[in-house]
């Protein structure tokens, strides 16, 4: 007859919860990005939907003034309208790649925005790390921007692109999420 008793050391108070992140909103640009705002308030070059250069060889948003030279623009990303009435607290983040010299990429939130110039809105400036390596395209994580300030209603969430007849660093934007907590 053989008998064995197993024990434990743990307790079971001992085990940690995994964290389970749920979203109010993601976009990969990987099916359409019909609900974005392509807002060009000057300038002929506008946001594109580039289908290969993205995170991983996805689809990513880019936007760049070259156009067999540098030009003046300003351009505007918006994202549709983001529900955070329900929610206490919201993160932010996405990746960026970037190349060439000149303005840095603008990333902006808004409780008014709704149709038209962006400029006409309320915009608050959002922190953010951006690649900075203007020799070449290097994927790099935003970090996370706390956006808990804006929840209880809606918001847009925007990427405002500058160049000028000197610069143009092109820009591309992949992996937008808000966390929602």
């Amino acid at each position: 007859l053989c008998t064995s008793l197993l024990t434990s050391c743990v307790g079971d108070d001992d085990y940690a919860t995994p964290t389970v992140y749920e979203y109010a909103y993601t976009d990969g640009f990987e099916t359409n990005w019909a609900d974005w705002t392509k807002y060009s308030v000057t300038g002929a070059q506008t946001w594109q939907l580039d289908t290969q250069y993205g995170f991983n060889n996805s689809n990513c948003a880019k936007m760049s003034g070259f156009a067999g030279t540098n030009n003046v623009n300003e351009d505007w990303l918006i994202s549709p309208e983001i529900d955070l009435s329900s929610v206490e607290g919201a993160m932010l983040t996405f990746q960026t790649a970037s190349r060439f010299s000149g303005n840095p990429l603008e990333i902006k939130i808004s409780t008014d925005y709704t149709t038209g110039n962006p400029n006409a809105a309320t915009w608050t400036n959002l922190s953010a790390t951006l690649d900075t390596n203007t020799a070449a395209y290097v994927w790099t994580n935003s970090g996370n921007i706390d956006i808990s300030s804006f929840v209880g209603g809606n918001v847009r969430i925007a990427f405002r692109y500058t160049s000028t007849s000197s610069a143009s660093t092109t820009w591309e934007v992949d992996n937008i999420l808000i966390l929602k907590n």
